[in-house]
């Protein structure tokens, strides 16, 4: 725990990071305190499987600015928590008027955290989570709670039917694996990889937790939706679109961009010319005019 924040949520004293040149390869990851976190171009907040719930309703038909208030008052008897306490977002492939899934996760320390990295000048563009509804597939991980000390690893299991953490312990982990004709594509973190594969029963395939990171950071999910939304207003309007312009991802545009202008440059200068060549002949005309008359 850290220093108490905005909402009198606390926060970690150290922070987990992984950073990447292309979103892909991990550069650097490990864990470091607020003011050594790396700069980067695009932050991205990832939070632990265990932070969100995923619910399954009858999404409203209601316009952006009234579909979080909406979103309440249809999930009001699935919730736990007050209202005020909870950030809901909608998952991917969302449509008003038809089934969907609502990620749910607690708010105040969902915004202290916000708050906290954007003081610090790291605008978090997206806040993203590993467990995602899928459609058609079955996605499970085994992996260590973030500070937890005890040897039981935990499972989250993602697929159609949402999304589920639980702890090897117990028979409900097994009651909720799908159907042995379902595949399921299974990995694990380094540290408990050998319990997962006596639990399973097979060979589990590792998955460190700074690639699975990335994954989830590539996935484009965002819930970072409704009163939480990236506002960019004025300098930090301008702030933000000069780092997007001279990060990686746009080396490209920054190449044409630079061929434009040259391109510009050197057609201005050879139209200058060609105006004084223009004034140059019709000044010898004027010159010939006259000394003839």
């Amino acid at each position: 725990t850290g220093p108490e924040t905005a909402g009198h949520e606390r926060l970690p004293t150290e922070w987990e990071f992984v950073s990447s040149a292309d979103g892909r390869s991990v550069g650097q990851s490990g864990r470091a305190a607020f003011a050594l976190l790396p700069r980067a171009d695009n932050v991205v907040l990832l939070l632990a499987d265990t932070d969100v719930s995923w619910h399954r309703v009858d999404l409203p038909k209601a316009p952006t600015a009234r579909m979080r208030a909406a979103l309440a008052g249809v999930m009001e008897e699935a919730l736990l928590d007050d209202d005020e306490a909870l950030h809901l977002a909608l998952g991917p492939g969302a449509v008003s008027g038809r089934p969907g899934w609502v990620a749910a996760t607690h708010r105040p320390y969902l915004a202290a955290a916000l708050a906290a990295l954007e003081a610090g000048g790291q605008g978090v563009a997206r806040v993203v989570c590993a467990g995602v509804p899928g459609t058609t597939s079955v996605r499970g991980h085994f992996h260590a709670e973030s500070g937890d000390s005890q040897a039981v690893p935990w499972l989250t299991l993602a697929g159609p039917e949402g999304v589920a953490s639980m702890r090897l312990a117990g028979g409900l982990p097994r009651a909720l694996l799908p159907p042995a004709d379902v595949p399921v594509r299974w990995t694990a973190a380094p540290a408990v990889a050998a319990a997962a594969e006596r639990w399973l029963g097979a060979a589990v395939p590792v998955l460190g937790e700074a690639e699975r990171a990335l994954e989830a950071a590539d996935s484009g999910v965002n819930l970072r939706q409704f009163d939480l939304v990236v506002r960019t207003r004025g300098t930090r309007a301008l702030r933000d679109a000069g780092r997007r312009l001279l990060s990686r991802e746009w080396r490209t545009v920054r190449w044409g961009l630079l061929a434009l202008v040259t391109l510009q440059l050197v057609g201005l200068n050879a139209y200058a010319w060609q105006q004084r060549q223009a004034l140059t002949s019709k000044r010898q005309a004027m010159n010939s005019l006259l000394q003839s008359a």
